[in-house]
């Protein structure tokens, strides 16, 4: 019940104090015997486009399995991923991304796929927003 009321308030949230208050919650999960949907919704957050919430969740995640080591199989390896990587790295997203994958094999997750949807973004010229700014001061009688 944890799992999904966590899972359901950040999937998807741009909200970075709302993902940071969930990490602990969400890793301190991770003792319990059915962790599976927990550990999943982890390994999303270890690529969150947010390099705060990737180094949080990787603290976080780190701090839960060196608590709860018993917890976890292939623990001590996880543990040195999450240790040597270095999560805040906003240069390539890739090499985090593998490291992520290996958590996941080693802990016996499926793999996060992309989903493929991109959301298109329209970036107005310099002379558009301008042209628009303009427009604004004008109708306000400036």
């Amino acid at each position: 019940a944890v799992v999904s009321t966590q899972s359901t308030g950040v999937h998807g949230s741009g909200n970075v104090a709302k993902l940071l208050a969930a990490l602990n919650p969400l890793s301190s999960c991770v003792q319990f015997p059915e962790n599976r949907p927990v550990l999943s919704q982890t390994m999303l957050l270890l690529c969150h486009r947010y390099p705060r919430v990737r180094k949080g969740m990787a603290d976080s995640l780190y701090t839960a399995l060196i608590t709860f080591d018993d917890a976890i199989g292939r623990c001590e390896e996880v543990v040195a991923i999450l240790e040597s990587t270095v999560w805040e790295d906003p240069s390539d997203i890739e090499v985090l991304r593998a490291k992520r994958n290996e958590i996941c094999t080693l802990l016996g997750v499926p793999v996060p796929k992309k989903t493929g949807k991109k959301v298109e973004r329209v970036q107005q010229t310099t002379s558009e927003q301008f042209d628009s700014y303009s427009d604004l001061v004008g109708r306000a009688g400036y």
